[in-house]
């Protein structure tokens, strides 16, 4: 039994995956697993499990010499949550789409046989069960497009161009905040277009999180070189800077 379990899981039956250790980086590289992360839902559930949930860890110490115990209680992320509250968390982290029971119900076998998520244990108390699910890695890198992950892109465009106005006082029409909008998108399907290359140079299934800033140094070195991807940075300077 793991000495890093929290006070809600300490008495947790872990499953064989479980017992694994999760990993911190791990590359998507096959289309169809992907588009498992098109629906709101799925991708919310894998959201709320990436942010967890606080929970306490307490340890006890004895002191010999003053004959004390020593009682210390922490606050700590718990990563492995429950069907309930994936639910709750849904309904209190921005983000994510607010989801029922059922739902996390249905889409929960749809990202544990797609290697996303695994059963992580299970907590017997009396007559009640309490599954726990866990996601396989800290960090997902899709290396393939997606229709969600345009409409991502968009909102983040969108908000970041507020952002301009708000925190440097960098104020565009509308006709230059659409068009900024487009450019960033476009910069983003670039470096998804240079990923594939890179991917196929890394050694081995995981990165860790130093591998993981040098694998996108590299992927934007490679997009750098381009002459559309040149054009397009350019053009934004111009909007921005005029």
């Amino acid at each position: 039994m793991s000495d890093n379990l929290t006070d809600t899981l300490k008495e947790i039956e872990l499953t064989e995956e479980g017992k694994k250790e999760m990993k911190e980086i791990e590359f998507v590289q096959d289309d169809e697993r992907a588009q498992m992360l098109d629906d709101p839902v799925r991708l919310s559930i894998i959201k709320i499990l990436r942010k967890g949930k606080e929970d306490t860890q307490t340890t006890e110490e004895f002191n010999e010499e003053t004959g004390e115990r020593i009682i210390r209680v922490k606050k700590i992320q718990r990563y492995a949550l429950s069907v309930v509250e994936i639910v709750n968390q849904s309904e209190v982290l921005e983000g994510v789409e607010e989801i029922t029971k059922n739902q996390v119900y249905h889409h929960l076998p749809k990202l544990i046989d797609a290697g996303y998520i695994i059963e992580y244990g299970k907590v017997e108390t009396g007559k009640r069960t309490t599954h726990y699910y866990r996601r396989t890695a800290k960090g997902f890198v899709v290396t393939v497009h997606s229709t969600q992950k345009r409409a991502e892109i968009v909102k983040s465009a969108k908000a970041s161009i507020e952002r301009l106005e708000k925190v440097f006082g960098i104020k565009l029409s509308e006709e230059k905040e659409s068009e900024l909008v487009e450019l960033l998108v476009k910069t983003d399907e670039i470096y998804f277009d240079n990923r594939r290359p890179i991917i196929k140079m890394v050694k081995g299934d995981v990165a860790d999180e130093k591998a993981l800033k040098l694998y996108d140094w590299l992927v934007r070195l490679r997009a750098s070189g381009l002459s559309e991807f040149q054009e397009i940075q350019q053009r934004m300077r111009e909007i921005i800077f005029g």
